[in-house]
């Protein structure tokens, strides 16, 4: 299927492209090769080294790839029958069949069938005509005879044959049981035709079936096709720069491919097209260099920032203790709105928007060399493509604690009230992580809990790294957590965190356009990762800040959720 996409705006492709500062590219290889001869010169390359066609010089040999190339080879060399990859869209299933088509021997003949569409009828004649049968006048029985004299022949001649088949998650019930029956061709001591499925993860649901499970239980061998991890989106670049027969210095800086691996989720097709559209920018702006304000570009404009917030949210956020030490939390908002309000809320809220990035850092208590950040951007909702900002509440058990007690019952312009800090402690336990923690305890909204997590754990200086058996506290989130006094009596209003400059921008021009003071501020979470903070500043005294959340609720940049609770309705201590 062809998708349409705009290329990445820039000033500077005026130059090159004429008056219009957009390009639509289809993703048909074609295109994107054309694309690429036009900085191929620029950078040095002898060829595209990002075309998403599955071109087996490209085959990165990672473990995962080589583990699952060296199952198809295992299956068809000792003739077992049905074997079964299964990978998300875009992670290279076709590139490996390719990969497997070239190097197979002369003695090894296949049939190969990517268009899943068809009966089994259909499925029949295409792989007689590949395996160079006659089809024509023949029925369905006919068929079948036709290809068993065939794998008997090729049997004596000491040769194997067998049916490639990708996408195999299309293909109809009735088909998968027809490819069962073809493996009953078979002697006493082998099978005459193997067969490799290959599908997206949807056919192993399929396989779930209890009509399909005489076919479950014929298949020897299956394996599944990973992204790539974090720290293989520079290795997997690299090493198709070199197959392009670039020589130079590296053309990614290190925030640029930590962007890539953020919006591509390890992907190798969307990391190729993250790629070339970066290096097309760079290249109307006469740089040698890819940027990580260009992969941002380029992911906006492909709208890979809304697809990642439909996936599961593995974000952190970080807030500076400094800053908190001189703050007063104030006291919790009257009226909370409840977690079901909110879904309603959410749904119905046509024309208003959410703000919020959500980004979790999972990092590995077992051993202290740190795992690189899995992120994920929030839910693009209805028409603005804005970041959903939910609030954290903890499930566990609450250990009160006074903090800053203070003048009770005052006015609510002059107010210095008496608030109760309610926290919880959790050990880690081995084998758990940060983000598990931060799940578990925060359910949903996992992502601001993180925030609070490094706030309020000083003694944690990078959430990369942390170990087995050490405390943490985990602060409840209520409107206390986020309304913060300030030294001259003002008060500031914590709205979200984000990945990027350009996502926490976006969200400040749209909430400024209510006349609120936005601020931007750069939050180092570890060594390797800074987030944007967005908060809203210069709120006068108690009164304006209660206001100003209020507006938040009730145009829902601002959401409120009930303390989560365990099926009996308790809520129960936990150990991590």
């Amino acid at each position: 299927m062809t998708r349409t996409m705009s290329c990445p705006k820039l000033t500077n492709f005026r130059k090159f492209f004429g008056s219009s500062t957009t390009i639509w590219l289809s993703r048909k290889d074609s295109n994107l090769q054309a694309r690429g001869i036009m900085y191929n010169r620029h950078f040095g390359f002898l060829e595209s080294p990002f075309s998403i066609t599955p071109d087996p010089r490209f085959f990165y040999a990672n473990p995962v790839y080589l583990e699952a190339y060296a199952n198809l080879r295992y299956g068809i060399d000792a003739k077992k029958g049905f074997i079964v990859i299964t990978g998300e869209v875009g992670t290279g299933k076709t590139t490996l069949l390719r990969k497997l088509m070239r190097e197979l021997e002369s003695t090894i003949h296949f049939a190969f069938i990517f268009n899943t569409d068809l009966t089994f009828n259909e499925v029949l004649r295409v792989t007689l005509r590949d395996l160079g049968l006659s089809t024509q006048g023949k029925d369905r029985l006919a068929m079948v005879d036709e290809l068993n004299a065939y794998l008997i022949e090729e049997l004596e001649k000491g040769h194997i044959v067998c049916l490639l088949i990708d996408e195999v998650q299309n293909l109809s019930d009735e088909s998968l049981e027809g490819l069962r029956l073809l493996s009953n061709l078979e002697t006493d001591k082998e099978k005459l035709l193997q067969i490799v499925l290959m599908g997206q993860p949807e056919l192993n649901a399929k396989l779930d079936k209890p009509s399909l499970r005489q076919l479950k239980q014929r298949i020897a061998i299956q394996c599944e096709i990973a992204p790539l991890k974090e720290n293989e989106v520079g290795s997997y670049i690299n090493f198709r720069l070199r197959v392009a027969g670039y020589e130079g210095k590296d053309l990614f800086d290190r925030e640029a491919l930590q962007n890539i691996a953020f919006y591509s989720k390890g992907i190798p097709r969307l990391i190729n097209i993250l790629c070339d559209n970066a290096l097309l920018i760079a290249f109307a702006a006469s740089r040698k260099t890819v940027s990580a304000h260009m992969i941002r570009e380029v992911a906006g404009d492909l709208r890979l920032e809304s697809e990642a917030e439909r996936t599961e949210a593995k974000n952190t956020f970080t807030v500076s203790v400094s800053n908190a030490e001189r703050e007063t939390p104030i006291r919790e908002a009257p009226n909370r709105v409840s977690q079901h309000k909110v879904r309603n809320m959410v749904r119905a809220g046509v024309g208003t928007f959410l703000v919020m990035l959500v980004f979790v850092v999972t990092v590995s208590v077992t051993d202290p060399q740190s795992f690189f950040t899995i992120a994920a951007r929030s839910l693009d909702l209805f028409k603005h493509n804005l970041n959903q900002w939910v609030l954290l509440v903890t499930r566990q058990k609450i250990i009160p604690q006074k903090v800053n007690a203070e003048a009770e019952n005052a006015g609510l312009k002059n107010a210095q009230i008496e608030f109760k800090w309610k926290e919880h402690r959790v050990i880690i336990q081995y084998g758990s992580t940060i983000y598990k923690i931060a799940s578990d305890a925060y359910g949903v909204n996992a992502v601001l809990g993180m925030d609070l997590i490094k706030e309020f754990n000083p003694q944690i200086q990078n959430l990369n790294s942390v170990s087995a058996g050490q405390e943490l506290l985990l602060p409840v989130l209520t409107p206390e957590t986020l309304l913060r006094q300030q030294p001259d009596g003002s008060y500031r209003l914590i709205v979200a965190s984000f990945l990027s400059r350009t996502g926490a921008d976006e969200a400040a021009g749209r909430i400024g356009k209510g006349g609120y003071q936005v601020i931007i501020i750069p939050k180092r979470v570890s060594n390797d990762l800074l987030l944007h903070r967005l908060e809203i500043g210069g709120l006068k005294n108690l009164e304006e800040a209660t206001q100003t959340l209020e507006t938040g609720l009730k145009n829902q940049w601002l959401t409120f959720a009930r303390k989560p609770r365990h099926g009996d309705g308790s809520q129960a201590d936990k150990r991590y």
